[in-house]
């Protein structure tokens, strides 16, 4: 008993310590940007999401070097989920209804959806190659995700240029120039080694957690990593909703979530092939599309999330887990 409330605390430790790492280096690399004027919503969309996205990335980098391919992919499939069910939901109570005030977000929707849908197409080399029983992110697919990540990358640089006059005003208060540029550099390193150091800790003590409790890797990746690696996500932009200035929500975490599928997934498979648990890509993933697709539905109807509709998307969630746990 002393031996498993050890392995908790440490794994919540090893989060703390991941979340802290992560907001220091988006802190340090927004507001360094904001000093060389680059565009706020670009910070917001690039460094922010990217910034958010590696807790995620340091997992599955991890998991998949020590063989839990499970508990990666469960990390990115079960944070895309909370992220949009829960994060989204909890912001949409808090500021009542997340507005979608800049067309970028909308034209950015559709990269969501085909991430999500490339996820389960290049995870079955049935798909392409006509191979039955083969469930691998290879190298191949890491190149394939990481064009397609250029390619958004690309895209949200130009519409940014385009659209500059229309959305600057928007974001320039959240990513407003504070601090120096010796103390935005100590911030990133100082977040860097406390994302590595997190990392370790917690792709260590989940499996142990997993040996002693009984669980599955892929269980503790699609619930406990996945949470923790959502809350920052969570904090920041529930505190920017209750503040009344939750609308860069939905630009956040469609962002977020692209970059968990095509950056976080190709890198990881550019780096050591994931071998995919079917049971995770067919059931998991397949809910995560389909959540994918209720929030395009919420998004694009009214331009926005209300309160009902958060209701809706945390009950979602509430729901996700039941079967998780009914599923053990």
């Amino acid at each position: 008993m002393i031996e498993l409330l050890f392995i908790i605390g440490m794994i919540l430790v090893s989060l703390f310590v991941l979340i802290k790492g992560a907001d220091y280096l988006i802190n340090g690399a927004a507001d360094l940007a904001r000093f060389w004027r680059i565009s706020p919503i670009l910070v917001g969309l690039t460094i922010v999401a990217f910034g958010t996205s590696l807790p995620e990335f340091i997992v599955s980098v991890f998991s998949v070097m020590n063989g839990s391919a499970d508990l990666s992919l469960g990390n990115i499939i079960g944070s895309n989920i909370a992220n949009i069910t829960l994060v989204l939901g909890i912001c949409a109570l808090l500021a009542r209804r997340l507005k979608i005030k800049s067309k970028t977000f909308i034209y950015e929707i559709p990269f969501l959806v085909v991430s999500s849908f490339l996820l389960l197409i290049l995870g079955s080399d049935f798909f392409i190659f006509g191979k039955e029983g083969v469930f691998l992110l290879s190298r191949f697919d890491g190149v394939i995700f990481m064009i397609i990540f250029a390619l958004f990358i690309y895209y949200v640089f130009r519409s940014t240029q385009q659209k500059e006059k229309m959305v600057t005003k928007e974001f320039r208060e959240e990513f407003a120039h504070k601090n120096s540029p010796w103390k935005n550099g100590l911030l990133i390193v100082g977040g860097i080694i406390a994302l590595f150091a997190g990392g370790r800790l917690f792709v260590t003590y989940a499996g142990q957690l997993a040996g002693l409790a009984g669980l599955s890797k892929g269980f503790i990746g699609l619930t406990i990593a996945a949470l923790g690696t959502s809350l920052p996500e969570l904090a920041a932009l529930g505190m920017a909703a209750w503040k009344g200035k939750g609308n860069i929500a939905i630009g956040n975490i469609v962002g977020s979530n692209i970059f968990n599928v095509l950056f976080v997934l190709g890198a990881t498979s550019l780096i050591k092939p994931i071998d995919i648990n079917k049971s995770i890509l067919g059931v998991d993933g397949i809910i995560m599309i389909l959540v994918t697709l209720i929030f395009l539905v919420f998004a694009t109807r009214r331009r926005g999330i209300d309160r009902k509709e958060g209701i809706a998307l945390i009950g979602m969630y509430v729901l996700y887990m039941t079967f998780l746990i009914w599923r053990l």
